[in-house]
């Protein structure tokens, strides 16, 4: 039987919430076929099984205090955020040349990168909301400023973002100059990259795509409604939560819903992801399809949309999970 490692945890804002997608994703597995090995990362990044140290060697086994434990024939990094979704485990990974779930090291670094993906959708013709971005080495400039300030004028709302932040950590919105300055200096304070965003009126559609039966799909969308500016933790994840979801968005003619599944597939493959990935648009009032960012971890707990979406399209999540294990163990 093979042995299935699944790291959660993590040192970002969703830790907790990785250990409900692990849950989730363990109820997925058919054990009958896998024997599962859960580690949690803590906040610390010490790998914990149980109460044991552990950690994984380069003869793919993990180990603690030097005594062997299991030898491992796949990871499933669930882990949101940093390190996970940021490329370091899947670096790590390579290295020990073990299969894993999900996207390689590069794309992930590209994916979590606020900038880096709009200047890659961007260099390959796909549309996204118009921007700006910001090097903390030049925060003092008084360029930055006058630019932002004139996006601003010609945009009257915009969205500030640290780069490399997840569940809109480090994320303001501004219509006025004061608003949009002290945004700017906040958002150095988790990034040394802010993105500044031309707010766009619209709806919020997420698409799964994933590979099954050797092929690409893309999941009709699915739509987020949302009462703040941001769809953060607290509207994610918390009980109290005014943001509604549907999973199969509603009102969208069959022509704008092939577009978005076209390009959403056609990201996938230009960016080289694999496995699985969330895409997320913005469709404007006026029609206009716009990519807004991509999720290459997105979460698995029982109320995610990802999973919903996919068992929507007629692939049961549990048959996803136990094809990619053995399609990428062989």
């Amino acid at each position: 039987m093979k042995n299935i490692l699944i790291l959660f945890g993590g040192g970002s804002s969703e830790h907790e919430i990785s250990k409900i997608s692990c849950d989730y994703l363990v109820s997925q597995i058919d054990t009958s076929k896998f024997n599962i090995l859960k580690v949690e990362i803590t906040k610390g990044f010490i790998w914990k099984l149980d109460e044991k140290i552990v950690e994984l060697n380069f003869d793919k086994v993990l180990v603690s205090d030097g005594k062997a434990l299991s030898k491992i024939d796949y990871v499933i990094p669930c882990i949101h955020g940093y390190p996970g979704e940021t490329g370091d485990i899947q670096s790590y990974l390579d290295l020990v040349s073990v299969p894993y779930l999900g996207v390689g090291a590069e794309a992930s670094k590209i994916c979590f990168n606020k900038v880096l993906t709009k200047l890659w959708l961007q260099k390959l013709n796909f549309p996204t909301a118009d921007f700006l971005f910001f090097n903390i080495s030049n925060k003092d400039d008084e360029q930055i400023q006058e630019r932002s300030l004139e996006f601003l004028e010609k945009k009257s709302k915009v969205f500030i973002k640290a780069s490399n932040q997840g569940s809109s950590i480090g994320c303001y919105s501004a219509l006025t100059k004061e608003e949009l300055r002290d945004s700017i200096k906040d958002a150095f304070n988790f990034s040394d990259f802010v993105l500044v965003e031309s707010f766009i009126k619209g709806r919020e559609l997420e698409v799964a795509v994933f590979e099954f039966d050797n092929k690409i799909h893309a999941t009709k969308p699915g739509e987020i409604h949302c009462p703040s500016d941001f769809y953060d933790f607290d509207q994610k994840y918390k009980d109290n939560s005014q943001t509604q979801i549907d999973i199969l968005a509603k009102n969208l003619s069959p022509e704008i819903t092939k577009q978005i599944t076209t390009m959403a597939k056609d990201v996938f493959k230009a960016l080289s992801l694999k496995g699985l990935s969330r895409i997320d648009f913005f469709l404007t009032d006026h029609g206009e399809i716009l990519i807004n960012e991509i999720n290459t971890f997105p979460g698995m707990t029982p109320i995610s949309l990802f999973p919903q979406m996919m068992e929507n399209s007629g692939v049961p999540f549990s048959d996803f999970l136990t094809q990619r294990i053995i399609s990428d163990i062989l």
